[in-house]
């Protein structure tokens, strides 16, 4: 992308893409940013009167045409991010997580839009014996939310032709501030008890591994994809991810970054099943991809972010209870949300509660 270009992102008001579009806009993209806005709008906030940002306030799946017209590319972040959710109502979950992805896909090259990523997870290495897990190691995914992500991404890169290039980012657990902060996240979650408990208590004895990177590093990831030419990554899998460390490790830094003081319960359990060290070697090769954020460095940005804050936690910032509360309490939950009408419009029962929900 040498010059400005009319680029689509869904889950737009998310956690990551929040930040991604940002980043476009900044790089003097124009933006159409489409979000079902079930968790609200606040990552947008700040930018509705943006003379290069148009929002769409509607679920992925009613998109067409015209909602196309003038893209050079589009970024689908959509989708379901809880397990738990994805668990409770595979069938939906197969719907939002794989089935929309395809369509979309699938429209974008009917309307010669040329370039089309796809936002996957590590998640898809499950249990990995290997000293680090590449793009094309094996694949064991053991989670509806991982296997989505594989029947998506089995689908859409196939469809490359001459004239569209699908690509798939594999995203590791992403970490930061963000303007739409999620709290269920991993790190995030390990860093409230320790500000709220002054304890981090990990199952496993701490031992599973997973790749980390800092929200601001996999947005650089992303746009390293979509700058690169389409020759290099059309039908092609990115790992974007940085740090491979232990859950005991992650705590330890915490511990560092408070100033010590912090008790890391460590409590047996059968192994976690999910274990795995993603390589992003391919996307530094062949992209530039360097990750510039440290783990330490992130932490203290965290913990600023979070610290000030921990009397005040909407429920929204907590995927899976904000989609309990959705379904349990009905009328009264969607009248809670401010943009309520956007439920009228949801054509499935857990897709009131999932809608263009971001990944990670």
């Amino acid at each position: 992308m040498d010059r400005p270009q009319h680029i689509l992102v869904t889950g737009a008001a998310g956690y990551i893409g929040s930040a991604l579009v940002r980043a476009l806009l900044e790089r003097g993209h124009a933006v159409t940013a489409v979000d079902s806005m079930i968790f609200g709008e606040q990552g947008l906030a700040d930018l509705l009167h943006h003379a290069r940002l148009q929002i769409r306030r509607m679920d992925t799946r009613a998109l067409h045409r015209g909602h196309l017209t003038g893209m050079q590319a589009v970024v689908d972040l959509a989708g379901w991010s809880s397990e738990l959710a994805a668990a409770s109502d595979p069938a939906g979950a197969d719907a939002v997580n794989h089935r929309a992805q395809v369509r979309l896909a699938q429209l974008a090259r009917s309307c010669g839009i040329p370039r089309y990523l796809l936002v996957s997870c590590c998640s898809v290495y499950g249990f990995s014996s290997l000293q680090e897990s590449t793009e094309s190691s094996p694949v064991r995914p053991l989670t509806h939310q991982a296997q989505h992500c594989l029947m998506a991404e089995a689908a859409i890169l196939p469809m490359a032709t001459t004239g569209f290039s699908p690509s798939v980012v594999r995203l590791g657990q992403v970490h930061g501030r963000g303007s739409r902060m999620r709290l269920d996240l991993m790190v995030h979650a390990m860093v409230l008890s320790a500000l709220r408990l002054r304890q981090i208590t990990l199952d496993n004895q701490g031992l599973q591994c997973r790749g980390h990177v800092h929200l601001s590093d996999a947005v650089h990831g992303l746009m390293a994809v979509l700058a690169a030419p389409a020759s290099m990554v059309s039908r092609q899998i990115f790992n974007i991810s940085h740090h491979n460390v232990s859950a005991a490790q992650v705590a330890d830094a915490i511990r560092t970054a408070l100033g010590g003081q912090i008790h890391i319960n460590l409590q047996g359990g059968a192994p976690d099943l999910h274990h795995h060290r993603p390589s992003y070697r391919k996307a530094q090769d062949l992209l530039g991809y360097r990750p510039q954020v440290g783990l330490g460095e992130g932490l203290h940005g965290l913990i600023d972010a979070l610290d000030p804050g921990l009397s005040a936690e909407p429920p929204e910032a907590r995927a899976m209870r904000w989609i309990h509360e959705v379904l349990a309490q009905g009328r009264e939950a969607k009248a809670a949300i401010e943009h309520t009408a956007v439920f009228d419009r949801l054509p499935t029962r857990m897709a009131r509660a999932g809608g263009s929900l971001t990944y990670q």
